[in-house]
């Protein structure tokens, strides 16, 4: 990685300007930034930036030879997987994170990546939220006393909270619905809003708390509809209509089946055959005499 000052020289001239051209720091300040022979402080590189018209991170990645950090890069092709049923894809990722983790052993995101994806691929595997995962509570347990979370950290617990009992994933959803408030329009393109309260209205209709369930799902669905998710606003329907269907309502079934259908119609087979696994292990044979 080039030094700060090297960096900033680089931009300075890409963007045609010359070091007195800055607003707040003077033209020997920069000749010195740039030369290393003084030390920048934080308020002077924001002001810099402001200067450039550009962010942190965009000035981080041209420092890095306009490549992202190792662990950014992993958790970018991890958050844009579109299908996380998807074994084969899971298990790639995992033989990937566990590259990573070799030559970068202490990092924490991409331990949590692996346990996420750990999690998903048995979730798929045994057709069942029920896991075994103590990994998820090391977690939790490092997470739980801090003051606050990375984005990063927010969007881990956002896919691990569902394997944990409901009294305890309750205070959980709770937490990252605060933490997540300081983040919604950080990275715009991957919406994991609209997947986290999905995924929270499922766990709650799992676990038989209709009202909740109905809750959550009814708050992704706009979010699916302003971001132009379709796959998740399919499975949304479907949960409403299960919902509706363990209520008593039996010709909520088929909606459930059209959901189904429409998978299919997207040329998603495996999502398809999830719903449809889902729909006939957990809830089929489930509805109130």
């Amino acid at each position: 990685m080039k030094p700060i000052g090297k960096t900033i020289r680089q931009i300075r001239l890409i963007k045609g300007m010359k070091q007195k051209d800055f607003s707040k720091v003077t033209q020997a300040g920069i000749a010195n930034i740039e030369s290393a022979r003084k030390n920048i402080t934080l308020d002077k590189l924001i002001s810099i930036l402001d200067d450039f018209n550009m962010s942190l991170r965009e000035f981080e990645y041209i420092r890095n030879d306009y490549k992202l950090s190792p662990t950014d890069n992993l958790f970018l092709d991890f958050a844009n997987v579109k299908n996380s049923i998807d074994r084969e894809q899971g298990g790639k990722l995992l033989a990937q994170i566990s590259s990573h983790m070799k030559e970068y052993p202490t990092d924490f995101i991409a331990f949590c990546l692996y346990v996420v994806e750990d999690v998903i691929l048995k979730i798929t595997a045994q057709n069942s939220y029920e896991v075994e995962s103590p990994e998820a509570f090391k977690i939790w347990s490092i997470l739980y006393d801090r003051e606050a979370w990375t984005y990063q950290e927010v969007y881990i617990m956002s896919k691990l909270f569902f394997v944990f009992p409901v009294e305890l994933g309750t205070s959980m959803i709770e937490r990252i619905e605060r933490e997540m408030a300081n983040y919604v329009d950080f990275l715009k393109d991957i919406h994991f809003d609209a997947t986290f309260y999905a995924n929270v209205g499922k766990y709650y209709t799992h676990q038989r708390q209709f009202n909740l369930g109905r809750k959550y799902l009814n708050q992704s669905l706009p979010l699916c509809k302003k971001y132009d998710r379709v796959i998740i606003e399919n499975d949304i329907y479907a949960y409403l209509a299960i919902i509706d269907y363990l209520e008593g309502d039996r010709e909520a079934e088929s909606e459930v089946l059209d959901c189904v259908n429409r998978f299919h119609a997207m040329r998603k087979p495996a999502l398809a055959e999830d719903l449809e696994n889902d729909w006939n292990t957990f809830f089929k044979e489930k509805i109130p005499n």
